[in-house]
């Protein structure tokens, strides 16, 4: 990955309220006499299982990221949760989707697609608050990450010439980059230095390595 990582935030309870001004969700059949559970899709079990005992013709299904709701039914996901889609530029795996199961506040959890993810965020937590906690762990590349076989030789050999010196840091782009700043003395020329490092970072993503006095 050539950029940092990133996840952008949209609200899926206002996707609901377009889709149910749009009049799009569908009815509920008027009978089910002439259905065979043995013909129904799993999506299809899913959402009979939603539906009233005794349907009316007025009745609506909510399509969900959790499957068809009745649009009356108080366990609608955006009845009980601040539901929100994470998009994200980086693959949804089983240790990211572990990692947003093990986030405070995050009570329900889909994974949508390779790229996507809905969120149920329980009641008495704060969205700004789950999305900081989300963004500080998902967002961030670890060593493992970013230091293959070939980029770790030449970070060593770069690390190997840079630490006979007080003052120094690494940077290792998401990508396999090395860039570093060296110094004797914590003056300006290394603080400038070691910004532009950690602006490549934001923009590139990778981690910064330092000398034991930073």
């Amino acid at each position: 990955m050539n950029t940092a990582k990133k996840i952008a935030w949209s609200s899926w309870s206002a996707l609901e309220e377009a889709m149910v001004l749009s009049d799009m969700a569908p009815s509920i059949p008027e009978s089910f006499d002439e259905i065979n559970p043995e013909e129904l899709t799993p999506e299809e079990s899913q959402m009979l299982a939603f539906m009233p005992i005794f349907p009316t013709p007025e009745s609506r299904l909510l399509h969900t990221p959790l499957g068809f709701f009745p649009m009356d039914s108080q366990l609608k996901p955006s009845d009980r949760w601040d539901c929100r889609i994470g998009h994200t530029n980086f693959e949804i795996t089983k240790s990211v989707k572990d990692i947003l199961n093990r986030i405070d506040g995050v009570e329900a959890l889909k994974v949508l697609g390779r790229y996507t993810f809905f969120i149920g965020i329980a009641t008495m937590f704060k969205f700004k608050d789950v999305r900081v906690d989300i963004e500080k762990q998902l967002c961030s590349y670890t060593e493992q990450e970013v230091l293959d076989e070939e980029t770790k030789i030449t970070v060593d050999l770069v690390r190997g010439q840079l630490e006979s010196n007080k003052y120094w840091s690494i940077l290792v782009t998401g990508s396999g980059e090395v860039d570093y700043v060296v110094s004797n003395n914590l003056d300006q020329t290394y603080l400038d230095g070691l910004n532009k490092l950690l602006e490549v970072k934001k923009e590139l993503g990778g981690i910064i390595l330092r000398g034991d006095h930073g």
